[in-house]
């Protein structure tokens, strides 16, 4: 079966419409607007690296499924089973190798995702606390922690949970810290649906849903772009 790779708002295939990222902003008229055109061309290029991949993969993948494989002859001993053999063995192979490689890839995406997402978060923090309260940029202090993120747009009117898509990001987050620490489905991970029934599966035998992970992020970023921008413009 075709993998399909990962597209964002601006390089999604008309055929698969109904998984399309949501628009925000794009408006660099708007405060926050120019941080967002920058977001979406880093998502638009970082998602090039998965498409290349798969891409290689799948016409790989077509190649494999033109190859025919005579059946095995009833005589153990004839020489054509022995060249039969060596072709299964060495197709089976190759169908491992690219698991292995989508598996790779899948993963690198999911951690780049994050630390994208966590770039962007800084850049919002600071530029929307330098509009808000009219300091310079230069001298706000970033968060690194999750949590510190919450606690610094919560005390500046933003509620980071409430923004959308907030939940497919939040499992990026999650899925992140356990690929970077230890590659099985923690504790952690089964309070999202997804991984709900797979406790200490390796994350190697579980497809991952790398569309929604994409699109939670690019949502979340951009809601949060939008909202900033808001009430920055209805500041007295």
């Amino acid at each position: 079966m075709e993998k399909k790779p990962i597209y964002t708002i601006l390089s999604f295939p008309p055929e698969e419409i109904d998984n399309i990222p949501k628009s925000y902003g794009w408006n660099t008229s708007e405060k926050l607007g120019p941080i967002h055109n920058e977001l979406g061309w880093r998502l638009v290029d970082f998602c090039r690296i998965h498409q290349i991949v798969y891409q290689q993969i799948n016409k790989s993948n077509k190649k494999l499924d033109e190859i025919e494989i005579e059946p095995f002859t009833e005589n153990p001993a004839d020489i054509e089973n022995l060249g039969t053999a060596r072709k299964m063995s060495w197709l089976i192979g190759k169908e491992f190798e690219h698991k292995r490689i989508i598996n790779f890839v899948d993963h690198m995406t999911v951690v780049g995702l994050w630390a994208i997402c966590e770039q962007f978060l800084g850049k919002i923090y600071r530029a929307y606390i330098s509009e808000k309260d009219n300091i310079e940029e230069n001298t706000i202090s970033t968060p690194y922690r999750w949590n510190d993120f919450l606690s610094g747009f919560s005390d500046k009117g933003i509620d980071l949970t409430t923004c959308d898509n907030y939940s497919n990001a939040n499992e990026c987050r999650a899925l992140n810290n356990a690929i970077k620490h230890d590659p099985k489905v923690t504790e952690r991970l089964t309070q999202f649906d997804y991984f709900a029934n797979h406790l200490n599966k390796n994350l190697e035998e579980i497809e991952l849903e790398m569309q929604r992970y994409l699109n939670g992020v690019s949502d979340f970023l951009g809601s949060l772009i939008e909202k900033g921008s808001e009430i920055i413009k209805n500041a007295p």
